[in-house]
């Protein structure tokens, strides 16, 4: 069903990008009823598989926005960053820490042996299992780095009780979530990080 536009007229419904956004916000859900969020009321869920999106709770309820879109954080602009992204635009938040991007670089800096024990060719090593080499390590938590930089923005302006990390890219374990208060601890106010 189409949905009128401010302005008059029809937009067409964008289904993977509703899915994208019913994921992260039943992943929010989730996480309050049964998993790491389940005694906070105010939290981010970060989902970082090829896109990165936050789920929003504030006092404890999700957070939707005015038009249901709030949390498309992966198209925050990062200074210096040119990279072309889907949307059009160059420098967006998931053009430089998406899986994607993230797997290009480890690709770059780990050797292309494949021990005999490991998954056949063609299903990569999960991050889990990388982040035991320190040069993929140091790839995730630079990746950390940068995804904190826009998560310390929201941090100041919402100051959540925590950050929960999801996805693949948040699959990474320590070192992301390393990085990833680096960032906070080092921009956001003392009183929010």
């Amino acid at each position: 069903m189409d949905r009128p536009e401010p302005g008059g007229g029809a937009v067409p419904p964008v289904r993977s990008t509703c899915r994208r956004r019913q994921r992260r916000r039943h992943g929010s859900r989730g996480k309050h009823a049964f998993g790491a969020a389940r005694s906070i009321d105010d939290f981010l869920y970060i989902k970082a598989p090829h896109g990165i999106g936050a789920g929003l709770a504030l006092a404890g309820r999700t957070y939707h926005g005015s038009s249901g879109i709030a949390g498309e954080i992966g198209h925050t602009r990062l200074e210096g960053a040119t990279n072309l992204c889907r949307c059009g635009n160059r420098g967006c938040l998931e053009i430089v820490v998406s899986i994607t991007e993230v797997r290009r670089q480890l690709a770059h800096v780990l050797p292309a042996e494949r021990p005999a024990d490991q998954t056949p060719p063609g299903d990569p090593p999960s991050l889990a299992d990388l982040v035991t080499r320190p040069a993929a390590a140091r790839v995730i938590t630079d990746a950390g780095r940068t995804l904190g930089l826009v998560l310390a923005d929201l941090v100041i302006c919402l100051n959540p009780a925590a950050i929960i990390l999801g996805g693949e890219l948040g699959a990474a374990g320590e070192p992301l979530a390393e990085g990833v208060r680096e960032s906070i601890n080092r921009y956001a106010q003392p009183a929010s990080a």
